[in-house]
């Protein structure tokens, strides 16, 4: 279960977009859980608690793209495999040279596939998910400004609201409309704010009034209309997260019950439900007049708010710099904390992968050959319950942990001096990936060997399609690959995918010294093909009378033959080192 999680949580960290959705999760989870741990405190508290929320979000973002990245590091096993994936195409890289008067063999290009990529689908879908959530904001703005023109001054209204605003210690002006499409009060506006009644206001009494009045007012000194249009627009960025939607709903009741109570600090509360209570009358008889998209009351908050007057235990008043400073504070420590997270595979030990499950052979035998200078020769024979290899411990670790030689360091001189032979069996058929994790266990068991896995910058070759484009068929659905008879003197290996063509440049020819470093993959072609890399072989031998093979011309053949170049450059590679080995007792 905890290897699935990791892997779950690398996956995630690798998303830049679902590493953020991720974090605005915690901060949500954390904003919702602040507000239901604290129904006794003043509403007023809560609703800053939600808006600093949302201000994380709107951070969040760039904060995670623009952050020094901090790496929480998780042990993860690698899997077996030649080399890592591929990475961006370096700008520096030098393309191999063909020789003048080649013969070269043109052949169409295949085709790159037109199907959008899943990103790219995922991208189109968040795009088209966020133009839905913003049109109704749009439209919203589109309808105030509408209410804001066509709206008739009311004079009383106007001196009352001047009076109460001195009280509120509001010290700018704010225009009171009438309009007969409203069903009932409303405040809008940034710079400009306007308070925009129902006709039906004319006919209120003094106190009705004024405690409509109060009520948008308080909106006006909070700023709640800048608040609700961001909290908007910050729902229409994470339009598919769930608790987005529910901190948002929650943040426009807060505002209601906060200004609710700056009404109650000069009314009686029963007088003041009886008029919510009306209100809601009013609006269900008027069902067909709707309220405007970015009205920030709602009718079926109404209830919570007539609640929430009549509770006497319910602390009143505004929030206090006390408690903002402090929502916004934790709100910055959330994003600093939180933007430059990034997880990432630990360094793990042989020994500790070996512990995780790893299976074993049921028998193993090893035996010394002989010693020799510098002997890079193995082979290998196999089937599903039998493995039987000998070579050097630098070519069974090669073999084993399926990296490159330029992946192997701090191995003592007998690993590669010292032939060895190992016989396993097994009662239980196994793949070839799970045969190797058998051999890992042998290593680890019969030579102690321990390995420390790290990451390093490493020299590698870059598998690139050449400007001519590729020079071999893609395979049809059913067809067979046909492969021309390979000459004397000349090495041939056929391939169906890019995958059979890498595994022979990092195994044969990485492990013949023809290529002096790993290669990865970045030709980005991922069908089936008819492919057949031919090259020129030499042959040599030693004073010793071991025998190496050479293929000068592989670096020219592979552009020729293939229509592919290697192109060197650096990138990150898991690398070994070998920190214990010890030479095993032969049996």
């Amino acid at each position: 279960m905890m290897p699935a999680i990791r892997v779950v949580m690398l996956a995630v960290s690798s998303s830049l977009a679902a590493s953020i959705v991720v974090k605005v999760t915690v901060a949500m989870a954390l904003a919702l859980i602040g507000t239901w741990l604290a129904p006794r405190s003043r509403a007023a508290v809560r609703h800053a608690l939600l808006a600093a929320a949302f201000g994380v979000m709107l951070v969040l973002p760039v904060a995670s793209m623009v952050a020094p990245p901090v790496r929480i590091a998780l042990p993860v096993v690698p899997q077996d495999r030649a080399v890592p994936s591929p990475l961006a195409p370096a700008t520096d890289a030098i393309p191999p040279v063909m020789p003048a008067g080649a013969g070269v063999r043109v052949a169409p290009a295949i085709p790159r596939s037109s199907r959008p990529s899943p990103a790219a689908l995922w991208i189109a879908a968040w795009a088209a998910g966020a133009a839905l959530s913003l049109l109704p904001m749009f439209l919203g703005l589109r309808q105030v400004r509408w209410l804001r023109l066509s709206g008739l001054p009311w004079a009383d209204g106007q001196s009352a609201a001047e009076r109460l605003a001195r009280d509120a210690g509001i010290h700018r002006s704010v225009e009171v409309l009438l309009h007969e499409a409203l069903p009932g009060p409303m405040t809008c506006g940034v710079l400009d704010p306007a308070i925009v009644l129902s006709p039906d206001a004319q006919a209120w009494d003094r106190e009705d009034l004024n405690r409509a009045l109060v009520h948008e007012l308080e909106h006006v000194r909070r700023g709640d209309w800048v608040s609700q249009c961001l909290a908007r627009a910050v729902c229409a960025v994470y339009w598919f997260h769930p608790l987005v939607w529910i901190a948002y709903r929650r943040l426009a009741l807060e505002a209601e019950r906060s200004c609710d109570d700056a009404v109650l600090r000069r009314s009686e509360a029963t007088a003041y439900a009886d008029q919510l209570v009306g209100l809601a009358r009013k609006l269900s008889l008027r069902a067909a007049a709707k309220s405007p998209l970015l009205a920030m009351a709602n009718r079926a908050d109404l209830a919570a708010r007539v609640g929430a007057v009549l509770d006497s235990r319910q602390p009143r008043g505004r929030a206090g710099a006390f408690p903002v400073a402090l929502a916004c504070a934790a709100a910055a420590v959330l994003v600093i904390a939180m933007s430059p997270l990034r997880m990432v595979a630990a360094p793990q030990s042989a020994a500790a992968q070996t512990a995780e499950a790893t299976p074993a052979f049921d028998a193993v035998s090893v035996k010394l050959l002989r010693t020799t200078e510098g002997s890079q020769h193995s082979d290998e024979d196999s089937d599903p319950i039998r493995l039987v290899m000998r070579g050097s411990m630098h070519r069974f670790i090669i073999r084993a942990y399926g990296i490159t030689d330029g992946q192997l360091g701090g191995e003592p001189d007998w690993f590669n001096n010292h032939l060895y032979s190992i016989e396993a069996v097994t009662s239980t058929p196994a793949r070839q990936d799970r045969m190797m994790g058998m051999l890992r266990s042998a290593l680890a068991d019969r030579f102690q060997l321990k390995l420390r896995q790290e990451s390093r910058d490493l020299p590698v070759y870059a598998l690139e399609v050449a400007a001519g484009g590729p020079k071999f068929k893609e395979l049809k659905p059913g067809e067979v690959p046909q492969h021309e008879k390979e000459p004397a003197g000349v090495f041939a290996r056929n391939a169906t995918s890019m995958t059979d063509l890498m595994n022979t440049l990092n195994n044969v020819f990485g492990a013949r010294l023809s290529l002096d470093r790993p290669v990865v993959d970045r030709t980005h072609l991922t069908g089936r093909y008819n492919m057949q890399l031919r090259t020129d072989m030499e042959t040599q031998t030693d004073d010793s009378g071991h025998r190496t093979t050479q293929f000068p011309n592989l670096f020219h053949d592979m552009q020729s033959e293939l229509g592919l170049k290697l192109v060197p450059t650096r990138v990150s590679m898991p690398y070994f080192v070998v920190e214990h080995a010890a030479a095993p007792a032969p049996n």
